[in-house]
C-alpha cells in the first residue's frame, strides 16, 4: 500500500474533529513522524495539549498514537530561559511487518520530556523525552514499548521552530523479540498558530 494512501486519510481524519492548533514533521531517510496538536486549556493551568502522531517507516511499518499531554507551571513561555517539563500519557496503535509475519501493538504509554531553553540572541532549547509502556500495559502482539531521544531546538519565528535530534523507538513481539521502528537522527519542523 503507497505511503500517500495511508497518511492522507490519517491525517485527515484526525485534523477534522480537533482543529489543530499545531503540525510538527520530522523525518531521516528511512522514517517520517507527523504531528498535529490541540490546545486543550480547560485542564489544569491551560498548559495541556491534546496530541496525535502518526509514524510511518521503510519498512511500511506504521504507528499511531493520541494522548494528553501537560507542561509544569511556566514551562515552554515563548522566549523564556529556564526548565521546560512536562508529561502525559497516549495511547499507541500500530502494525510492524516482519518477513514471516505481521504484528499489531496496542500499548498504555507514559512518558514525558525534559529540557532547558537557553538564554541566547536566538531561541534555543535542548530537550530529551520519554515515552514508555511496560507489559502490564502493552496488549495484542506487543511486550513493551520504548521511546526516547534528543533534540536541539531552533526558533525560526514566534511561530516556527526548527530542530535536529536523535531518536530510538522499540517494541517488544510476544514470542519475536525486540524489534526497531526507528533509531538514528532527524530533522524537523514545528509550526503553531
Amino acid at each position: 500500500m503507497s505511503f500517500t494512501r495511508i497518511v492522507i486519510p490519517l491525517l485527515l481524519a484526525f485534523s477534522a474533529p480537533t482543529r489543530a492548533d499545531s503540525f510538527d514533521v520530522n523525518m531521516n531517510n528511512t522514517a517520517a513522524q507527523f504531528k498535529l496538536g490541540m490546545s486543550a486549556s480547560g485542564i489544569g493551568d491551560g498548559n495541556a495539549e491534546l496530541q496525535t502522531r502518526l509514524l510511518y517507516n521503510d519498512n511500511s511499518d506504521l504507528l499511531a498514537d493520541a494522548g494528553l499531554m501537560v507542561k509544569g507551571p511556566g514551562g515552554g513561555e515563548e522566549g523564556a530561559a529556564g526548565l521546560i517539563a512536562g508529561g502525559g500519557i497516549k495511547v499507541l496503535t500500530g502494525t510492524l511487518h516482519q518477513p514471516t509475519a505481521t504484528h499489531n501493538l496496542l500499548c498504555i504509554a507514559l512518558g514525558g520530556e525534559v529540557g532547558f531553553a537557553l538564554p541566547t540572541a536566538v531561541p534555543l532549547a535542548l530537550i530529551g523525552e520519554y515515552l514508555g509502556s511496560p507489559k502490564i500495559l502493552s496488549f495484542s502482539d506487543s511486550e513493551r514499548f520504548n521511546q526516547y531521544g534528543l533534540r536541539l531546538e531552533v526558533s525560526a519565528s514566534a511561530q516556527a521552530k526548527i530542530y535536529f535530534g536523535y531518536r530510538e523507538i522499540g517494541v517488544g513481539i510476544k514470542d519475536a523479540g525486540s524489534f526497531t521502528l526507528d533509531k538514528g537522527s532527524h530533522v524537523g519542523m514545528s509550526v503553531a498558530w
